[in-house]
This record gives C-alpha cells, structure tokens and sequence, in this order.
C-alpha cells in the first residue's frame, strides 16, 4: 500500500489531487489509484470529455477546469493521461499559480497528426477495431491475462460517444504547446512507457526538456495504458517520485 502521510512529509490539510482520465476513458480509470493518494489529500477525478463540437478539446476543457464552477480548489496537485495530460498542461498554463506540481503520463505536447484520420474516421460512423486500439495500449502479456484494466478499457471502446471521442482525436492530432510550457514553473514529472506508440519516450523527453522543472522516468515494458494495470505502484510514483530524484 502506499505510505500514508506519517510515513513521509505531512500532507498539508489544502492538499488535494485532481486526476485528469485520457480519451475514450472516464474518471473510473483512476479508481484503483485514487484510494492510494487520499491518505496524502482530497483527490478529485473530473470528467475531461469533450463537446462534440469542440474547435480545442484540451484548452475549452481547461478553462472550465480554471472556472469557479468545477468546485476544484485554488492549489491543486495535477496529474493528467493522454489526453487529459494535454488538458493539465493547459490548465498549468491558465492558472500557474494554482498547480503545485505536475505529473504527465504517457502524454505529449506536440501533435500527432495521424489521429487526424481516425476522427474522420469516428465521425463518418465507421467501424471501431476494439483489438486493434487494445493492442497499441497494452502488452501483448496483459491482454494475455485480460484483467480489470484491459476489460474497462473495452468497454469504453465499445460505448464511447463516438462525436466526442473525435473531438479530443482532432484537437491531440494538432496539439502543440511546444512553444509555451517553458512559461510553466511548477516542477512536472513525466511518466514515459517504453513501448507507447503515440506519447514515445522520446517525445516525452523532449517535453521534460522544454519544461523549466520537468523530469523523465520510462516505465520499461509498459505500454500506453500499462500504468493503471498497478495502481499501487502508479500511485507510488506519484507520491515519491519528485523532479529532482528522477531519471533524465
């Protein structure tokens, strides 16, 4: 289990987690983690789905995310999958001062223009290849063993909003921060998986370079989704890991 705070530096009583799910996932995906971090702080776990008609998925999410009406608290520890990494990095760029610190998994700030043709693809009502999405996300060994994530997994694959799910495509197909993150001061960790085929560890080591406070560690063997199969230990990195004791 991870250590509660006694066992470490005393969570302050304004700690609180918010949790950022990537797409066509929901806030369900951090059930496992969640239980791990609230010894250390509130956790809160938004959903991060999109409009259909959403012209920049990440940033539309963000500034509702930044409103009074999300109900989160003016000092958060954020941490963001996927697409919902991209919707943390925009929200760290709306309310630095609000973002303690930072944790990215298996996200970019580049685009990835290739999900251009899978939106399409959505929106024209085509058929989804739930093994094949399984397959870019997770190991061969996990798919294998077919427990919990895998099959979470599938069935949000298989009931997503399809116009919504093409929404956040289209805006990670164009996604670029590139150019802006260094204005982000928090310090940011930067969980990479070694066999990701979108979020590479080399994509995200750029990232960690651009990035005034950011710190790379490459979960070796995993894949996309491969983090949230070990909650335990996702919820260890989270809490332990800091920028200045990561791997570069």
């Amino acid at each position: 289990m991870s250590p509660g705070p006694a066992d470490g530096a005393a969570a302050e009583a304004s700690d609180c987690w918010v949790l950022l799910h990537g797409t066509p996932l929901s806030p369900a995906v951090w059930n496992g983690v969640s239980p791990r971090l609230s010894p250390w702080g509130r956790v809160i776990c938004p959903p991060v789905t999109p409009a259909a008609d959403a012209r920049d998925a990440a940033a539309e999410l963000a500034a509702w995310l930044a409103s009074a009406g999300s109900g989160l608290p003016e000092q958060m520890h954020l941490v963001g999958h996927s697409f919902g990494g991209q919707v943390a990095l925009d929200l760290a760029l709306l309310a630095p001062s609000r973002v303690r610190a930072l944790t990215l998994i298996c996200t970019r700030d580049t685009p990835f223009p290739a999900f251009a043709a899978a939106a399409a693809a959505l929106r024209r009502g085509d058929a989804v290849d739930p093994d094949a999405a399984l397959g870019r996300w997770f190991t061969g060994a996990e798919l294998k063993d077919g427990g919990p994530v895998v099959r979470y997994a599938r069935s949000c694959i298989e009931q997503a909003d399809r116009p919504s799910w093409a929404a956040a495509l289209e805006t990670i197909a164009r996604y670029d921060r590139s150019r802006r993150i260094q204005a982000i001061r928090a310090p940011v960790t930067l969980l990479a998986a070694e066999l990701d085929q979108v979020s590479t560890p080399d994509a995200m080591a750029a990232l960690a370079d651009r990035l005034p406070q950011g710190s790379l560690i490459v979960l070796a063997g995993a894949a996309h989704m491969s983090p949230f199969t070990d909650p335990v230990a996702l919820a260890e990195l989270i809490i332990r890991i800091r920028p200045e004791g990561a791997r570069r």
